[in-house]
């Protein structure tokens, strides 16, 4: 884990999760904050990069159409 990560501050947060998926992580030693974070860091980066596709569509559209219509850039100059 990355030690400025780990150096952030920490606030508690009251969760309700189902009784035996608890006790079957307890059992696990599964530390849920743990467990927790790193899951929400992992949907965080993943609907961040669905707003950015969101957002470049248009961009990323019109680049693949020229790309689709005059090649690559550079493609003249390749030696392979």
């Amino acid at each position: 884990m990355n030690t400025d990560v780990a150096a952030e501050e920490k606030s508690p947060v009251n969760l309700r999760i189902r009784t035996a998926l608890k006790d079957k992580a307890r059992n696990l030693g599964i530390n849920l904050s743990q467990t927790l974070e790193q899951s929400l860091e992992g949907e965080i980066r993943r609907r961040e990069q669905l707003e950015w596709l969101k957002a470049n569509r248009d961009a990323i559209e019109a680049y693949n159409r020229r790309v689709s219509e005059r090649g690559p850039a550079l493609a003249a100059y390749r030696s392979f």
